[in-house]
């Protein structure tokens, strides 16, 4: 992915414009596993939404690689979920060529196994629809995956699955969490936006601490 002089700028009603990023250039590579960090209402959820097509930049370009694959998780992602269906069908919606086996085994790697593939979408706390949503993005055939928060809702146990699940993951990833161990654990690039501009950290989220001096609270 190639970002040209990517910006946006919201338009909000009585407030006039609100420029969240501007001038953010750079490459994506195969393979990298990036943070994206800032204070909150810096712009990182609306950064991951222009990266994955989900709202168009004001200004610049992002240009897509040939076959690459997109999957985009935030908290929302949860709402567009069928309330009547169970757990089992949600996952052979988006695997319809696989056998009973196949699915039930992607459902028991994000901790629903025996009877709970039965239970309905309505039926779930919430932690249970992140786990659902995850699922059906990483029983598909994607290469790059865009998470926003990923962990909120997840127990230790989840988030451990999910990290361990994630390390394996051979596509692209980039993602915005508050968990410091997850991070820690997995990116090996930090994206870090601040007063409307990012800077591109070459290493892992130690290294960006190391050069920024920031906390956690900095996430």
């Amino acid at each position: 992915m190639i970002l040209e002089n990517l910006g946006k700028t919201w338009e909000m009603e009585d407030l006039g414009s609100k420029t969240v990023f501007s001038g953010v250039s750079g490459h994506i590579q195969r393979g990298d596993k990036i943070a994206v960090v800032g204070v909150n209402g810096a712009g990182k959820s609306t950064f991951l939404k222009v990266l994955s097509g989900n709202t168009e930049p004001t200004r610049g370009s992002v240009k897509i690689g040939a076959n690459v694959a997109i999957g985009y998780f935030s908290q929302h992602s949860m709402d567009v979920l069928d309330p009547k269906k169970t757990v089992f069908d949600t996952v052979q919606e988006v695997l319809p060529l696989s056998n009973i086996g196949v699915i039930r085994n992607l459902c028991a790697a994000f901790l629903f196994s025996g009877d709970e593939v039965e239970k309905r979408v309505d039926q779930l706390s919430g932690g249970e629809k992140s786990r659902l949503v995850l699922a059906t993005l990483l029983g598909r055939p994607l290469n790059f995956l865009i998470l926003d928060e990923p962990t909120n809702h997840l127990d230790i146990q989840s988030r451990e699955v999910l990290l361990d699940i994630l390390k394996e993951f051979s596509g692209t990833l980039v993602l915005v969490s508050h968990d410091r161990y997850f991070l820690r654990s997995l990116v090996g690039r930090v994206f870090e936006i601040g007063q409307g501009r990012m800077t591109d950290y070459k290493g892992d989220y130690e290294y960006y601490l190391s050069k920024t001096g920031r906390d956690h609270r900095a996430v």
